[in-house]
């Protein structure tokens, strides 16, 4: 009677990946306009929107997938990159593999910030400016959300941080440092505030990776003053306390940046002259 059981359950859950397949295949419609693949892109978005894909659904085999939809592999194949690239989509090799609908990368944010930075269509004050606008908002909602928890995690954040400063150890100090902003919109226990803060957050991650890091003499106690704010409930000091911080780090990654294009200025010279004397 077991046996038959098992059977049964193992065929039961059989029929219902088999109807949940059919049922992905058949939101799929054969591609009618625009370039191919950006049908297909547009097609995944829209099943994305209204429910019918699902984070951790497989897409059908691309074979079948390509007979679905009426058009080539190789187009097929470009669309998934493109889903891939646009983090709606997993790509995984192997018998397993397939193309699944992805959890979302809230790293992609963070990425287009830092190349925008990178090419200068997106200013240090202007990250500076909406960090400050944001960061506002967040430490008002952790001055009436924010644990006991969350409050002795940001203190040890702050020592943990000058220890490594005093060490000497720059590296880790720096990832220390920036955990700290982390932690601050954990406290608001809004996930979209701690989405929209980490990508702010690895945008100036980024930054640090391109300029450098020089931390101003005031940092350590200035955290601590926001912190002694948050326990206290004291929206006003905290605001006050956070504004502080970013004003005053500003100049130094704009000085930063600044010595950095100097030095590639100077380097792109050097390069010109020794090429025009050969």
């Amino acid at each position: 009677m077991q046996e038959c059981s098992q059977v049964v359950q193992a065929n039961d859950l059989f029929q219902k990946k088999i109807f949940s397949m059919a049922d992905i295949q058949s939101d799929f419609k054969p591609i009618q306009t625009r370039r191919t693949f950006e049908e297909v892109i547009a097609q995944v978005r829209a099943m994305l929107f209204d429910g019918s894909l699902k984070p951790g659904d497989r897409l059908p085999p691309e074979r079948e997938l390509s007979q679905i939809l009426g058009i080539g592999r190789p187009a097929l194949r470009e669309a998934l990159r493109v889903l891939e690239a646009n983090g709606l989509v997993v790509l995984r090799k192997g018998n397993t593999g397939g193309a699944f609908v992805s959890q979302g990368r809230a790293s992609l944010v963070s990425d287009n910030m830092a190349d925008l930075l990178r090419l200068g269509n997106v200013s240090i004050d202007e990250l500076f400016e909406a960090r400050l606008w944001i960061q506002s908002a967040l430490v008002r909602a952790a001055c009436d959300r924010a644990t006991a928890a969350d409050l002795s995690a940001l203190r040890e954040n702050v020592d943990e941080g000058e220890r490594l400063h005093q060490a000497g150890l720059a590296a880790e100090r720096i990832a220390v440092n920036i955990d700290f902003h982390h932690l601050l919109a954990q406290a608001t226990h809004n996930e979209v505030a701690v989405m929209v803060s980490r990508g702010l957050t690895d945008a100036l991650r980024n930054l640090i990776r391109e300029v450098g890091s020089d931390p101003v003499p005031s940092l350590f106690s200035d955290r601590r003053a926001l912190v002694s704010a948050l326990e206290t409930r004291d929206e006003a000091a905290a605001v006050k306390a956070i504004t502080k911080i970013l004003r005053t780090t500003m100049p130094t990654y704009q000085r930063l940046a600044e010595q950095r294009r100097r030095a590639e200025d100077a380097l792109r010279r050097q390069h010109r002259i020794r090429t025009q004397t050969t």
